[in-house]
Parts: structure tokens; sequence; C-alpha cells
């Protein structure tokens, strides 16, 4: 059974336990800042690449709708030809690869050739002819500059049957567009809404081309695609690591802003920070819990050598085998057996000495004015011889226990100065004449009787009272006042007080 031992087990356990409770801390803090993190950045990555590209969109967009606007070039009257030579202007000034122009029949001539070729089959122009609003193709290569190309197509303004206007957007350019990274974790790339002779939507399986998957409802994500809603999951790609693909529908467009965020990449010096936080945490934890048991094995080993000493004199009785019990019912042992030497064990009241260090120390400490009341216990000896000390035993308890009921304020100190003799200390009055009617009924309370059937014999009790002044605050010379004012009750015939007269 050893304190500084049983304390540094505790103090272990909940180290560790307050260690555990600061990773957990840690980890779920920084995940969650991570998270929050990781939202702004794709929000941020979104609304940038959204206006680059519809920056791109834009330019082309304004250009064919004053193209359409003028009534030259949409002219049906002249010939493709012809009306090609007033849009070549157009395209040398804005630096576009092709611009052309069909008829409603889909014939049409560019700026990069003369010839007249029909594009009535192509899925842009049926779309703009069909329903009268901008059409964006799928990618297209281009002899021209050898690279591929979007193709914009518009229907001429308010003129049902003049056919189209379009214009090239170079894939370079739209790809420079989706080249903003605030982080290099991020990667962003078009996604067609382009579907097949099935009406399934073909770029699931571009989707799936160089990804592993753990769960990819396909039609979902057609059905979210063809309905034009943001949506994102979760993949595990080819070199086994977390990705989070978000598909953004982009305004005036048919495509789909992909961006494709690395877990493993975001997170790795992120990741390096957390355990270098948590390292420092355990550190910490270890070097705090090694000074608190150093502190302890130095507070406690007294108390350990008292136990160790305390044995030989009270044996350790309790037979459980929890120490912590064990250690308990030994101290409860000490603890009563050191009561016995500081209160009464009949009355329950400080002894005489412990009553004396317990008032000087309160009459030096409070600055107020005390009485000091010696209660002699009349009667006692006729009890006794008369009766038997049990009796007397009995009405000592009675007694004591009247005194400690009518001073029950916190600041009032209550002892045993002899077998019939109590003291008590107080300063729970206002001014003397509070204090002369409070020992009136005190008297009266104290008033009783004790009988064995037979024969009946009353008690009461003679007081005498010392008061505090600028001259007298020792309690030991208060006690001599205050029994010499007992005398005086006795020789008024007990059962009533007295206070002490200086002479």
């Amino acid at each position: 059974m050893n304190i500084s031992h049983s304390i540094r087990k505790k103090i272990i356990h909940y180290t560790l336990l307050c260690l555990g409770l600061l990773i957990v801390f840690n980890i779920s803090y920084w995940s969650y800042n991570q998270y929050s993190n990781i939202h702004k950045l794709l929000s941020r990555n979104k609304a940038v690449t959204e206006n680059n590209v519809a920056t791109i969109i834009s330019k082309h967009t304004n250009l064919l709708t004053a193209i359409s606007n003028d009534d030259i070039v949409k002219d049906t009257s002249l010939l493709l030809t012809q009306r090609i030579e007033i849009v070549r202007p157009y395209q040398e000034a804005f630096n576009i690869e092709i611009l052309g122009i069909s008829d409603i029949k889909g014939n049409a001539v560019t700026t990069y050739s003369d010839s007249i070729e029909n594009i009535s089959y192509r899925r842009y122009f049926q779309q703009a002819i069909q329903k009268n609003k901008l059409a964006i193709s799928n990618l297209i290569y281009s002899p021209i500059s050898n690279s591929y190309v979007y193709i914009i197509c518009k229907a001429f303004t308010n003129a049902d049957d003049s056919g189209t206007i379009f214009a090239s957007v170079s894939y370079s350019e739209i790809k420079n567009a989706l080249a903003y990274q605030e982080n290099t974790s991020i990667r962003n790339a078009i996604l067609n809404n382009c579907r097949d002779s099935n009406n399934n939507c073909r770029n699931i399986k571009i989707l799936k081309s160089d990804k592993l998957y753990s769960s990819l409802d396909s039609k979902q994500i057609s059905k979210n695609i063809t309905n034009k809603k943001t949506f994102n999951y979760y993949t595990i790609n080819n070199n086994y690591q977390l990705e989070r693909l978000t598909l953004t529908p982009l305004k005036n467009t048919p495509w789909y802003l992909l961006t494709t965020l690395n877990y493993n990449q975001y997170l790795k010096d992120k990741f390096t920070f957390v355990i270098i936080n948590i390292l420092i945490s355990i550190l910490a934890s270890v070097g705090l819990g090694f000074y608190l048991m150093k502190k302890v094995s130095i507070i406690t080993s007294p108390i350990d050598d008292f136990i160790k000493e305390s044995t030989g004199i009270i044996p350790i009785q309790s037979q459980s085998k929890n120490d912590n019990i064990v250690m308990n019912h030994h101290f409860n042992n000490i603890i009563n057996t050191t009561k016995d030497g500081v209160y009464c064990s009949r009355t329950n009241l400080l002894n005489r000495k412990y009553f004396i260090q317990h008032a000087n120390t309160t009459i030096q400490k409070y600055l107020n004015d005390f009485a000091l009341l010696f209660i002699d216990l009349d009667n006692l000896k006729t009890i006794n011889d008369t009766l038997g000390h049990h009796y007397g035993d009995d009405v000592i308890a009675m007694f004591a226990q009247h005194v400690t009921s009518f001073f029950n304020h916190p600041t009032d100190l209550i002892g045993r100065f002899g077998g019939d003799e109590f003291i008590v200390l107080t300063n729970n009055y206002n001014k003397e004449l509070d204090l002369i009617t409070k020992l009136q009924k005190l008297v009266v309370d104290l008033n009783g009787s004790v009988s064995n059937g037979t024969l009946t014999i009353p008690f009461s009790a003679s007081i005498g009272v010392a008061l505090t002044d600028n001259e007298t605050r020792d309690i030991e010379q208060l006690i001599i006042n205050a029994d010499k004012a007992v005398y005086d009750s006795k020789k008024k015939g007990k059962n009533c007080y007295s206070f002490y007269i200086r002479h």
C-alpha cells in the first residue's frame, strides 16, 4: 500500500486519457478545417474557371451576335461566297481561325475556303437551326492549325430562312482557361454532354476509362448530366489514391466542368503538420506526466513513511484486494484514532486543549467582540451518586446536544472543558442586550431532569460570561474570568448566568 504509487498510476491513467482526447480533438479539428478549406478551394476554383471559360465563349458569342445582326451578311439574295467576304474582316480583326456562314439547308462556306460544303448533318448545325440557340460542337480536328477546335454555331437573328453563322474556338485556348490552379492537387477538364445511339451518356465510359470506382451509378450520373445538375462523388484512381470529382454545368455551353481534387496530394504536406502537432502533444504530455510524478513522489513520501510507521500502531484490518479501499479504510482508522485525541468521545465536542487552540486563533483572526461562556452542569454528582454513572453520561450527552443546537452559528465554537463543564466562544450577537436575551433563553433550554422510574433528579446550568475588550483578548484569561463568574452564579442559587466584572 503506497500512496505515491497509487497517485502515479492515476496520473498515467489520466494523462493517457487526456492525451487520447487531445489527439482526437486535434484530428477532428484538423479534419474539419481541411474539409472547410477544400470546400472553399473548390468554390474559388469553380468560380475562376467558370469565369475564364465564360469570357472566351462570350467573346465569340458577342462576335457572332454582331455579325448575325449585319443585314448584308444575312441577305439571302447574295451568294454565300459574296457574304463570306463581308465576314472576313471580322476574322482578321479578332484573330479567329475560322468564321463561316451557312444557309438554311446547311450549305456553308468559311473564311478558310471559298468552296461550298454541306454541314446539314452536323449536330451543332441541327441544334442551332432547330432550337434557334447557340450550339457548340464536340472537338473537331482543324487541318488549318493541325490542332483541335470547337465550333460555336448561331442562327441569324430574326431570319428563320437565313441559316447560321459559326466560328472556331481553339481547344488550346479553352485548356488555358482550365489551367487555373490555386492548388496543384486540382485538375480541370471539359466534359461534353454527348449521348450515343442508345441514349446513354458516353461520358460515363470516358470517366471510367482510366479510373477504378468502388461505387458509381452510371444511370444517376447520366440523369444528372442530362438535367444539368452540379454533383460530386469520390473515386479511387489507378494509383489507389482518393479523388473527389465535381461536375458543374457551364452556363451557355453543353459542357460540364470536371474538377478533380486529389486528396492524397492535397493532404500530404498538411498531414505532416498534424503528425508533428500530435508528436508535440505526446512529448508535452509525457514531460508533464513525469514532472507531476516527480512532484507527487516528493510530496507523498512523508505520507508513505507515516503510513508505514502507523501500521505498527494501527494494523491494517481491511481484507479488500482493492488498494484504494484498503488505504481509505486505514486512513479512516487513523482519523478516528486522531479524533479521539481532539474530540470528546461522549459529546463529540472539542476537548480543552484543541478548544483553546481554535478559540485563540479565532479571536486573533477576527477583530469582533466575543463572549466566552463557561457552562457548569448542576447536580451531575448527585445524579452519578444516586442513579449511577451511566445516567450521568446520558445527561452529559443530552446537555451537550442542547448546547450544540443552541449555538449553531458557523462561527460559534463549543468544547468540553471537564467532567460537567462546557465552554462556548460566540460573537453571534449585536449588543450586550441581545446577548442577555440569548442567555436567558439558554438557561431555560438547559433545564431538565432525569429519572430511573422511581426517582427523578432535576439538572440545570450555572453560566459565567466573560467579554473581550481592549485589554483582554487572551483565551486563557477569558476562561479564568468566565470561571470566576460561574461561582457568582452558584452563589446566586444556580440555574442562572453571571457576567465577569473586573474589580
